[in-house]
């Protein structure tokens, strides 16, 4: 992907993008300033989606049930932390088989409709219909909000989670955005 000059764009996402000035100003008074990342790093798939082994990552804090939750207390305590670890989601989990630990957004429709925050039943559907090769056996979970230090969470998470991926030999990485 390029721009009409041939250089390659800055991927920025925009946080604020659907906020008015005034409900912009308010909250972003109250953060501290924003590191600066430099571009988003972007790598094209290597080969068609056809055969892209894929793995989804959701900000929606899902973790296995019996596993570790989000720590939801320490955010209680401390209203700007967010928790920066994360769940590894097995390929086969189902509603009956995850729970959801998030302070920020209303859990009952994920609790209702996992692919809501996980679209594994249509990952699945796209594997059946030949658009995507395969399902990655494991599939990631981390806490959106980060309070006052959003690069905390890549800090924290994100050498594991890509070390993971390599590991399973995951192609494509998706984001579903909570």
């Amino acid at each position: 992907m390029t721009d009409p000059d041939g250089s390659s764009p800055a991927f920025r996402v925009d946080p604020y993008r659907f906020m008015g000035p005034t409900l912009r100003s308010l909250v972003t008074s109250s953060i501290p300033d924003e590191p600066s990342y430099g571009e988003i790093p972007w790598t094209p798939p290597a080969g068609p989606l056809a055969a892209a082994r894929v793995a989804l990552l959701t900000t929606a804090g899902l973790f296995m049930k019996g596993d570790r939750p989000f720590d939801l207390e320490r955010e209680r305590r401390e209203p700007l932390w967010g928790d920066p670890s994360w769940r590894r989601l097995r390929a086969d989990a189902t509603a009956d088989d995850v729970d959801v630990a998030h302070l920020h957004i209303k859990t009952d429709y994920i609790r209702r409709d996992l692919n809501v925050a996980l679209p594994l039943g249509r990952l699945r559907e796209l594997v059946a219909d030949g658009v995507v090769g395969s399902v990655a056996d494991s599939h990631y979970s981390v806490m959106g909000y980060q309070g006052e230090n959003p690069a905390r969470i890549a800090e924290a998470s994100g050498e594991e989670i890509v070390d993971s991926l390599q590991a399973e030999g995951v192609d494509l990485l998706l984001l579903a955005p909570v």
